[in-house]
């Protein structure tokens, strides 16, 4: 729908909605702005500006994702962004690919039913341009996911941020949590039972795997959720993970032996990059968990009851766990899921690690030698997840209980999660739903 742009000198102006309501007037809003948005010299422009949430493009989407297209009179911008926020102090940013059709910008991590301003801030060789204030009213919350729970026990200790999450079993929802525990994402077109749901690291896309022990094709859904592609020629089970970019590497199970690390592209084009048999115990081998590890490019690769492995991207393995710890892994119980490699360590998720029916984060040093067995706050057989945050923190995912935890230094936890439904699979912490995921920073 196209309406009469209108102008406005200064103030606040709201943007028009693209093809459907966004909360604002139809048709594209243009305005001359200028200002200072931090640094270098300030110009004059005229920006013509449109918003639309994704659920008026398709009302199975979200309507707490929003669409920005817009265009300003000034040649050869060499970079802009979108700040936005619950007020016109913002708070967030949305980078701009100029390259995309009209330069076109998510809006990612809106709480439902609330209103929200955005300016573009928009540079060239020689200046920056501001946008006048626009604002966009998101739609309703989803129903299809209840966080039953969401109890911060140490606001101060805690770091705030994003969760991915979804249910191993009885679901087809991958969603994302925001620092207050609202569900700010969702796509509902996944499998029956999603064991991880993960972004690319160019932020384009997401991911999702399976949970069942047979494999499935993967699904990939932008991150809008209006265009999405399965994968037949994949048959993938638990985890995936980026490696750059657009590519991501994912387990598969399609293979008459043990299960192999597989990489993939958004066209669709996969190889396989290692292989466990031979590697593993063959009798009752099962990859169940992978991480990627951009800093030593390497990927760690969990076999149920047998390792963790440490493999490089040649498919050559650099070191077990089991070898290096006293004991091997009956030392933390003999079975683990999700873990992480550390600059200076290693942690697993334990699924008997503080005795039978009761599972511990373990974490140890490059050497195998011990450093902390977090307390037990539960037990998990199946999956179970960990993760080291940025500032020091741990995210701790007890999957059958529906229980996410986020322990501080000492041990403290200063915040849990628990989200009603049949036990939720992997999770991830982000900073923000912009930008490399931290985890594989390491």
């Amino acid at each position: 729908m196209t309406g009469a742009a209108g102008t406005s000198a200064g103030g606040g102006a709201t943007a028009g909605a693209a093809g459907g309501s966004a909360g604002g007037s139809a048709g594209g809003a243009a305005g001359s702005a200028g200002g200072s948005a931090g640094g270098g010299a300030t110009g004059a422009a005229t920006f013509t500006v449109a918003v639309q949430l994704a659920s008026a493009v398709n009302a199975n989407a979200p309507g707490t994702i929003g669409i920005v297209t817009w265009s300003v009179n000034i040649a050869s911008l060499v970079e802009a962004r979108i700040e936005f926020g619950l007020d016109a102090t913002y708070g967030r940013v949305a980078p701009v690919d100029l390259a995309a059709a009209g330069h076109r910008t998510l809006l990612l991590g809106m709480k439902p039913a609330r209103t929200y301003h955005f300016r573009i801030v928009a540079r060239d060789a020689a200046q920056t341009y501001t946008s006048n204030d626009y604002t966009v009213a998101t739609g309703p919350a989803t129903t299809m996911v209840s966080v039953t729970s969401f109890n911060v026990m140490a606001a101060g200790a805690r770091q705030p941020g994003f969760i991915i999450a979804s249910h191993r079993q009885n679901s087809t929802v991958a969603f994302i949590m925001d620092a207050d525990g609202d569900v700010v994402w969702w796509y509902a077109g996944g499998p029956n039972g999603i064991a991880r749901a993960r972004m690319s690291e160019d932020g384009k896309n997401m991911w999702i795997a399976i949970s069942g022990n047979t494999g499935a094709p993967l699904t990939r859904v932008s991150m809008d959720t209006l265009e999405s592609q399965s994968y037949a020629n994949t048959t993938a089970a638990h985890d995936i993970t980026p490696v750059g970019g657009a590519t991501m590497a994912y387990l598969d199970y399609g293979e008459p032996d043990c299960d192999s690390i597989f990489e993939i592209d958004p066209a669709g084009a996969a190889h396989e990059v290692f292989e466990s048999q031979g590697v593993v115990t063959t009798n009752g081998c099962h990859g169940n968990a992978l991480r990627y590890s951009k800093k030593e490019n390497v990927y760690t690769f969990s076999d149920h009851m047998t390792d963790v492995l440490v493999v490089d991207r040649a498919g050559a393995v650099q070191w077990k766990l089991s070898q290096r710890v006293t004991g091997g892994n009956a030392a933390w119980g003999g079975a683990q899921h999700g873990h992480q490699l550390l600059d200076d360590g290693i942690l697993i998720f334990a699924n008997n690690g503080a005795g039978a029916n009761a599972s511990q984060v373990v974490e140890y040093a490059l050497d195998g030698s011990e450093r902390r067995r977090f307390a037990s706050g539960g037990y998990t057989a199946n999956l179970g997840d960990v993760q080291r945050l940025p500032a020091g923190n741990t995210l701790i995912t007890y999957s059958n209980q529906s229980l996410i935890q986020e322990v501080d230094a000492t041990g403290k936890v200063v915040l849990e999660i628990k989200v009603a439904g049949s036990s939720l699979a992997y999770s991830l912490w982000l900073p923000d739903l912009y930008g490399p995921p931290p985890d594989i920073l390491y």
